[in-house]
């Protein structure tokens, strides 16, 4: 028999590589509760928050966070679909349909099962095989009929995002096919990067010694997800397209979701050797129209439609399909390409206060624009897409210094950038708002699929590594939203649910821990968050500090930091306000006052301790960038005095304890407690307020307690242990292990030339997720050690990129190095 060549369409070995029959460990399960001794504390909050959990269901809303039906797990997911802020559709390594985030932040956790491929082949006029290319059983009544169920040992799954490749061995028929998704997912690019479309192209192999025809059929159904959102005005219809020399036929069902304009679009690209067919509108809840759709295929390898009239008035649980057939000569491999858009052009938020444009819509004539249009440009543009996606990537696959598994985590975990609720909008008509933001546009992405706040930004501060890399004019635009809503207060009181106390909703001149919650008004309504009064905070200051440096520092916009400078006084005098020893340091106030928001803290800490220390440094050198010589005097006896007290309260001859409270826990070593050297060595700084020696020292000391010591490399860095080698459970977070922390603790430890360490940590977050607890491309918040995990899909993880520039900073200190060493 001839080998097959199938596999040298696919254009790396990289990614992350899984066979249908994969068996993940079944015991891993979201968190539920605490241990006994940590509920009593969280017992008051419970209550409160019930009040408010019911109050929102009687009104038919969400909770922005629910803690009452946290999304159960599914260990299903592979590369999702779709740009940067149009929406997204999950897609399962078993080639599913899943996960649907089409109402703006608002996900619906369910596969639909008519939205499908199918391939029927042919020999010699006659079908030998026809097959749903899934190995799902279907369960709707007008798909019974359909064969299903396709042999889970005969396909196998490779995905490095935005690209993924599905392999499939048709039993019996020796024809091999290969699907090969992709999403214009494209760093730098601010034009197609934010389109609602995805790319399927089919390579079909034909190993038989006679020719054979096979047609891949695509199905679509209409509405969404689930019946959560109402839907209606639904319709369908064939269409043909054509741009020059491309021609295209397909179906479009267009509706109203939400109150929302939805079309979905699906084309096939015509061939001069090809033949298309659709048939459009059949009930999936029908037997006998599920089941004719079926024989139509069976038949002859291509769709009759019934009807044709258009456009045909459809229900919810309507479906329209596209067939591609083509005959495949011995020992050849030919492709059936389709292209894939959902076109929401405008949206509403929950509160429907105000309507917006979405970003893509703005490169287009928005009185013509549909579906077509954009599976068109899709079918036109894919080649370029590839080619600039290989650009990106190769560099960082070619590099023989690095891991495997360290490439696939780097792309596989940028998914969230997209398919983290992301919403980009076009803002360029609101004269209120700052240039760079009419420019570039209104850019958020939610804390995690579970935990509903856009832009939560003491977790941003960890995730924007990526951002910045990859889409800085995004990264600076919300950083100017941050800026302005920093002079905004919003004097309503409303009671946080933590301690039960009333405060008032946002305080002046307080960095706010989020930009809303997309159910209700995000960027008109900020700080959705009400666990705690996070004007009390202790790190969202310093952290505003820090990233605006950090992004100054990369980009070099000097427009940008003099946009911002205002804000920068405004800021530090209140964290100077929060130094109630005067001592020079924030003082953490008795309650868990920072990012870990359920680990309390006492005066000093070390994570905000060291996170002030190097926000003062930040304003110093911002000071010098804009000549303010009296306030880079200020903040430099001020640094000296904070970083006086944070030794002598902190350090302890091997690392800085956790607080410097009298408590049992106070020397607790915390695996973040180097946050703010962190961002300051990945701005370009060394030692000059953090020693090397400590620094080393305290590497060292969580390398083998929180990694080694907790669980031999193989889960991350654990948040706490104590100093006598022990899981640290004060707190349910101490005893966490956190996806982005470990993955920034890794990236400062490169920079310290602690590489071997550096990957070993991370790689135990990376395996955990994909290969063992089946949380690919949902990477959560949090893991532990007991087979469980909190907030699936969490933005945090994209600190994986904070890596990769660690290893670029790092190579070029060490070139610098060694051109001196030559000079010298």
């Amino acid at each position: 028999m001839t080998p097959s060549q199938l596999n040298k369409v696919v254009s790396t070995k990289y990614g992350w590589h899984v066979d249908f029959d994969k068996q993940f460990d079944p015991t891993w399960r979201p968190f539920a509760r605490p241990r006994v001794r940590q509920l009593v504390e969280y017992i008051p909050l419970f209550m409160r928050y019930l009040r408010v959990w019911y109050k929102l269901k009687r009104a038919k809303r969400r909770a922005h966070m629910d803690f009452i039906n946290p999304v159960p797990l599914q260990q299903i997911y592979g590369a999702p679909l779709g740009g940067l802020g149009c929406g997204t559709i999950g897609r399962g390594f078993k080639g599913e349909f899943c996960r649907y985030q089409l109402v703006p932040g608002l996900y619906e956790f369910h596969t639909v099962e008519a939205n499908t491929f199918t391939v029927c082949v042919r020999r010699r006029h006659t079908t030998t095989y026809c097959q749903v290319l899934t190995p799902n059983r279907l369960r709707k009544r007008g798909l019974r009929a359909w064969n299903c169920a396709f042999p889970k040992e005969k396909g196998h799954y490779q995905a490095l995002y935005p690209q993924s490749w599905t392999t499939y061995d048709l039993p019996g028929q020796n024809i091999r096919l290969l699907c090969k998704q992709l999403s214009p997912f494209i760093p730098h690019d601010y034009k197609d990067s934010s389109l609602p479309v995805a790319s399927f192209v089919w390579y079909i192999e034909n190993l038989n010694n006679e020719p054979v025809e096979v047609s891949i059929m695509f199905t679509w159904q209409a509405g969404s997800a689930s019946d959560e959102f109402f839907c209606d005005a639904i319709t369908h219809e064939s269409v043909k397209a054509s741009d020059g020399d491309l021609s295209a036929v397909g179906i479009s069902i267009r509706q109203k979701l939400r109150e929302m304009k939805l079309e979905y679009c699906i084309l096939g690209k015509q061939e001069s050797d090809n033949t298309i067919t659709t048939r459009t509108n059949f009930n999936t809840d029908s037997d006998l129209e599920g089941k004719d759709v079926w024989l139509d295929l069976s038949d002859d390898g291509r769709l009759t439609e019934k009807d044709s009239k258009y456009p045909k008035i459809g229900t919810l649980n309507t479906a329209s399909c596209v067939c591609i057939t083509t005959t495949v000569e011995p020992h050849e491999i030919k492709t059936s390409e389709f292209a894939l858009a959902w076109n929401m052009p405008e949206v509403k938020f929950g509160l429907g206060q105000k309507i917006y444009s979405k970003w893509y819509t703005k490169w287009f004539d928005k009185s013509t624009l549909n579906g077509s249009i954009l599976c068109l440009h899709t079918l036109n543009n894919r080649t370029k897409w590839e080619e600039a996606i290989t650009k990106w990537q190769q560099p960082i696959l070619d590099d023989s210094s690095l891991p495997d598994w360290y490439k696939s985590a780097l792309f596989n975990e940028s998914y969230f950038i997209a398919d983290g609720g992301s919403i980009w909008l076009d803002v360029s008509d609101d004269t209120t708002l700052p240039e760079h933001v009419r420019k570039w546009g209104r850019y958020g992405y939610l804390e995690g699929h579970e935990y509903r706040m856009v832009n939560t930004y003491d977790v941003h501060f960890y995730a924007s590594f990526a951002l910045i890399q990859l889409w800085p004019q995004l990264e600076l635009s919300i950083q100017l939203d941050f800026a302005r809503s920093i002079i905004y207060e919003k004097l309503e009181s409303r009671v946080y649910l933590f301690h039960g106390q009333a405060g008032q909703w946002k305080t002046l001149h307080s960095v706010p821990h989020d930009l809303g919650d997309p159910d209700e008004e995000p960027w008109l309504l900020i700080n959705a968050y009400i666990a705690h009064d996070t004007a009390d905070w202790k790190d969202l200051g310093p952290k505003y500090l820090l990233q605006v440096y950090r992004d100054y520092i990369y980009t070099k916009d000097k427009d940008f930091l003099t946009d911002i400078w205002t804000t920068i006084k405004f800021v530090t005098d209140r964290m100077k306000k929060q130094d109630k020893d005067g001592d020079g340091l924030v003082d953490n106030g008795g309650f868990a006052d920072q990012t870990y928001d359920a680990w309390t803290v006492v005066g000093a800490s070390a994570y905000c301790g060291g996170l002030h220390i190097a926000a003062l440094r930040a304003c110093i050198e911002m000071c010098r960038i804009m000549n303010d010589t009296n306030a880079a005097e200020e903040y430099e006896v001020w640094l000296n005095l904070a970083k006086k007290s944070y030794s002598e309260k902190l350090w302890n001859g091997k690392y800085y304890n956790y607080d410097s409270s009298i408590s049992l826990h106070h020397d607790s070593i915390m695996s973040d407690q180097l946050a703010g050297f962190w961002y300051l060595r990945l701005s370009g700084h060394k030692y000059e307020d953090f020693e090397k020696e400590r620094v080393d020292s305290v590497l060292n000391t969580v390398f083998k307690t929180n990694v080694m010591e907790f669980g031999d490399g193989k889960l991350g860095a654990v948040n706490g242990m104590t100093k006598s080698g022990q899981l640290e459970i004060v707190s349910m977070q101490s005893e966490e292990i956190w996806t982005g922390i470990t993955y920034g603790l890794s990236s400062t430890m490169i920079m310290e030339n602690f590489h071997k360490e550096a990957f070993l940590t991370s790689e135990g977050i990376y395996n955990t997720c994909f290969n063992v607890a089946g949380l690919a491309f949902q990477t959560p918040e949090a893991l532990m050690r007991d087979c469980h995990f909190r907030s699936c899909g969490y933005m945090r993880a994209l600190s994986i990129w904070a890596i990769q520039k660690a290893l670029e900073l790092s190579r070029l200190e060490t070139n610098a190095t060694t051109t001196s060493s030559k000079e010298d």
